[in-house]
C-alpha cells in the first residue's frame, strides 16, 4: 500500500481545503435513458407533423466536435427530458445507508485498505485505529475488519437541514445525497445527520464545552523561529491547518514531544519531505516541507530529538492532530 494513503486520513483537511469550495460529491449522469413524455404542442396547425430527428451524416463523425455543424432543436416540440432525470441518486452516492452500515467487512482478493474505506465512506485513518493496523497495511484475503462507526451531528433546536450544511462547509445536495434523502429536506431536533470524513465544523465552540488540550506548552517548538502563517483561513482564501515557521535551509527540526514515526517520505510533492510523529493522548505531529528526514517509520524518537531537516523555502509546516481533527498548534506550544 503506498503511504500516501496513511498521509490522506492525517492531512487529507490540508489537502482538500486548497479550495474555498464547500465539500461535493456526485454528478450528472447523461447517459441515463429517461424517457418522459413532451407537453403538448401548443401551434396552431391542425394537424402538426411529427418531428424526426435528422441523423448525424456519417463523414460528420470522424471530425472534430467543434467543427461539426450544429442543428438547431425544434424547441417547438417541448422541454423533452428534464436535467432531473440525469441527475445523481442518493444510492448510487452512497450504496450503503449512511446510519447502519455493517460492523464488519471480509476482505476480498486484491482489496486495499483504501477499497475498504471508499466503500463505506468512512475515515481511512479510523479504520486504520478501529483495527489497531500497523505500517505497511498489508490486507489478508478472507480476513474481517471492522468499520467505525459514522461521524454524526445531532440536530439543535430550531437548526435546519441547510443551517447543517452551511456549518459543516458541505453542499446542501451532497451532505442530502449522502443521508439518502429527498426533497425538501426536513430535519427536526435531535435527529442525526451523518456527516462526511472531511467535514470540519466551521461553528465557534462554546468555551465551557471546549475540551482543553491538556496544559498548554505540552509540545516543544519544533525550531526557533518567526510564525509566518497562522492556523486557519489565509487571505489567499485557502485554510491552513497548522502553522508555518521560518526556518533556515538545513536547520534541524526537532520532535515536539517523544513519539513513534508513523511516515517519513516525499511522496507528496506539496509537502517536501514529510514526518509524521504519534504521540500520547491520541496526538500526531507533522513535520512538513523538509528537504532531508532524520528518521525512519516505526522508530521511536525522544522529545528534542533531530527529525528532519529544514527546506529550500526556508520554513517548516508544523501540523497538530488529535483524532480526525486539526488543532492550532500555538496554544499548545511553550513560549517562544
Amino acid at each position: 500500500m503506498k503511504p500516501e494513503l496513511v498521509l490522506a486520513a492525517l492531512l487529507c483537511a490540508a489537502c482538500a481545503s486548497k479550495s474555498a469550495a464547500p465539500i461535493s460529491y456526485g454528478g450528472a449522469r447523461a447517459s441515463r435513458p429517461a424517457p418522459v413524455s413532451s407537453p403538448p404542442n401548443h401551434t396552431t396547425q391542425a394537424n402538426p407533423p411529427a418531428h424526426t430527428p435528422s441523423a448525424q451524416p456519417a463523414e460528420d463523425l470522424g471530425r472534430p466536435i467543434a467543427e461539426q455543424p450544429f442543428a438547431e432543436p425544434d424547441w417547438a416540440e417541448g422541454a423533452g427530458v428534464p436535467l432531473s432525470a440525469f441527475a445523481l441518486r442518493p444510492e448510487e452516492a452512497q450504496p450503503y445507508h449512511p446510519a447502519r452500515i455493517p460492523r464488519t467487512h471480509r476482505v476480498a482478493s486484491n482489496e486495499s485498505l483504501i477499497d475498504v474505506a471508499a466503500r463505506y465512506q468512512v475515515p481511512l485513518r479510523a479504520l486504520i485505529d478501529q483495527n489497531e493496523l500497523e505500517p505497511p497495511f498489508a490486507l489478508t484475503p478472507g480476513s474481517e475488519l471492522e468499520l467505525p462507526p459514522p461521524r454524526t451531528h445531532r440536530v439543535a433546536r430550531g437548526e435546519s437541514f441547510e443551517d447543517v450544511a452551511r456549518r459543516f462547509n458541505i453542499d446542501a445536495r451532497s451532505l442530502a445525497l449522502l443521508n439518502r434523502m429527498q426533497p425538501p429536506y426536513e430535519v427536526r431536533e435531535g435527529d442525526a445527520v451523518v456527516l462526511p470524513a472531511l467535514a470540519r465544523d466551521s461553528a465557534p465552540m462554546p468555551a465551557q464545552t471546549a475540551i482543553a488540550p491538556a496544559t498548554p506548552g505540552i509540545f516543544d517548538w519544533p525550531v526557533r523561529g518567526e510564525v509566518l502563517a497562522r492556523f486557519g483561513p489565509q487571505s489567499s482564501g485557502a485554510r491552513l491547518d497548522g502553522i508555518e515557521i521560518a526556518a533556515r535551509e538545513g536547520e534541524s527540526i526537532q520532535a515536539a514531544a517523544a513519539g513513534e514515526v508513523v511516515y517519513s517520505g516525499s511522496d507528496l510533492p506539496a509537502y517536501g519531505t514529510l514526518v509524521l510523529l504519534r504521540h500520547e493522548g491520541d496526538y500526531v505531529t507533522a513535520y512538513g516541507y523538509a528537504r532531508r528526514a532524520l528518521v525512519r517509520e516505526g522508530q521511536r524518537v525522544a522529545r528534542g530529538q533531530a527529525v528532519v531537516e529544514a527546506g529550500p523555502q526556508n520554513k517548516l509546516l508544523f501540523q497538530v492532530r488529535r483524532g480526525t481533527e486539526a488543532m492550532d498548534p500555538l496554544p499548545l506550544l511553550g513560549g517562544n
